[in-house]
């Protein structure tokens, strides 16, 4: 993903000012810089870097708004302008536009207006080659019930709960999906909103579709009517993936038990890694094992391809080694058995990482987020260690 955007403001008035520094300051992925002189100067701004942004209002104080506007795209023509100002009058606004604004904002400002904006120029930036795709990561189960919407969610919260990560959740689990429950979200839109519409799919719409969540999570739940799924092509997914990959830093997928269909298969396709959760039971380990053989078949690359054990307990009638030689590659990860406090959180519908932060699981997340970002210190640690502290 792009670094953080930076946005020069030049705002005179001081309360217009703090309105829009506490709007930024609420805004992920965003680093402000407040600016006073010359424009043409080029004096505090240029020392740190050159902004993404400049967000100035139409002040007569300062100078002439389009003399300024044109000065500033003379010496930044990179940079995006975002004009602020009371003034409505058509042929002012056009007059901004021409001498170089990309968005003109009407006091007062929304502030979904203001963020729209800004993921439009993140988006541009990441669309020519100024910055990376955020990672996709899918979550499929073995088989129903072993855990992979648990581990979905709180890999998700946890990402997000970094104030400087943005982290979009998705439930591909298009006919039973289980996402909102857990994260105790009645959901006003769905997936198919933007299916049905998607000569209208743009940032705002989605922004519009999407559920916030105190984590920090972007939520995009799965269609209220199971019947629903049918409308639900691989193309959409396709085209919702290619925008919030420009959007957020990290995108979760909640894809169910396992099943292939297009739109699974586009989004495995798309996904940089696709955990497969299972547990230690026979039918668990059959089942993973014909996933991997049918993602094959089905031109998934299987290096991204990773195997999580879900309830591990040590000492279990199958040893680790019996069930890796099934499966033709190491296990990614082990998540210990925490049943009751994953109860208690699905019940609750609080993440378990939100909950409580000191739980086996939630230490177990903790550490497997940071493997999935390449921070770990040990990357081949694999969350639990054996007998006197010796990795498995």
């Amino acid at each position: 993903m792009a670094n953080n955007l930076i946005v020069a403001i030049q705002i005179n008035s001081p309360k217009l000012s703090k309105i829009i520094t506490g709007l930024l300051k609420e805004t992920k992925g965003v680093d402000t810089l407040l600016w006073s002189g010359d424009i043409a100067e080029r004096s505090n701004v240029e020392a740190k870097a050159i902004p993404d942004i400049f967000l100035i209002d139409d002040n007569p104080e300062i100078g002439d708004l389009i003399t300024r506007v044109h000065t500033i795209k003379k010496h930044y023509p990179k940079s995006t302008i975002f004009v602020v100002s009371d003034n409505k009058d058509p042929q002012y606004i056009i007059a901004a536009m021409k001498a170089g604004a990309s968005e003109y904002l009407v006091e007062p400002i929304l502030e979904a207006t203001l963020h729209n904006a800004i993921d439009e120029v993140r988006a541009k930036i990441v669309s020519t080659g100024g910055g990376s795709l955020g990672r996709i990561y899918s979550f499929v189960s073995a088989k129903g019930g072993v855990g992979s919407t648990v581990l979905a969610v709180n890999t998700a919260a946890t990402l997000a709960m970094d104030k400087k990560t943005t982290v979009a959740l998705i439930d591909m689990s298009l006919q039973s999906g289980d996402a909102s429950v857990l994260l105790d979200i009645v959901p006003q839109n769905t997936i198919i909103d933007i299916c049905l519409n998607m000569h209208r799919f743009d940032i705002s719409f989605l922004r519009g579709i999407m559920a916030g969540h105190s984590t920090g999570i972007n939520f995009l739940a799965a269609p209220l009517n199971p019947e629903d799924s049918e409308d639900i092509k691989s193309e959409h997914i396709a085209s919702i993936l290619n925008l919030t990959r420009k959007l957020f830093d990290h995108i979760v997928l909640d894809c169910g038990s396992m099943h292939f269909n297009d739109c699974t298969v586009e989004a495995f396709k798309q996904s940089d890694k696709v955990f497969v959760v299972t547990d230690m039971s026979v039918p668990s380990i059959r089942n993973t094992v014909r996933f991997c053989k049918m993602a094959r078949k089905l031109d998934i690359n299987f290096a991204k391809i990773e195997i999580v054990i879900n309830r591990y307990i040590k000492g279990g009638a199958l040893s680790l080694d019996e069930i890796e030689k099934n499966f033709e590659k190491k296990v990614y990860w082990l998540v210990p058995n925490d049943f009751s406090n994953i109860v208690s959180s699905i019940n609750r519908g609080v993440p378990l990482v939100k909950l409580s932060p000191g739980a086996p699981v939630s230490k177990n997340v903790h550490e497997f987020t940071k493997k999935i970002q390449g921070i770990l210190n040990d990357q081949n640690f694999r969350g639990i260690k054996g007998t006197f502290g010796k990795k498995f």
